[in-house]
């Protein structure tokens, strides 16, 4: 049995995250954020941990692409 590693492509949004470091200020839903880290849920979709303040908490990427204004 010769099988060879097939490449897996980068989930999109990972890619669409990497503009977004961690340590950054962004303006999601007009609140000031920071990003913690970039990370991955259980179900494999990207997430990022978000801060200020007040508050912390994960979101997925989608969610926090849709909300995020740069």
């Amino acid at each position: 049995m010769n099988s060879a590693m097939e490449k897996i492509d980068p989930q999109g949004d990972h890619e669409a995250l990497k503009k977004f470091e961690p340590g950054c200020t962004v303006s999601f839903r007009g609140k000031t954020y920071k990003i913690q880290q970039r990370t991955t849920l259980a179900s494999g979709e990207a997430a990022v941990v978000l801060q200020n303040e007040h508050e912390q908490f994960v979101i997925s990427a989608a969610r926090f692409l849709a909300g995020v204004q740069t």
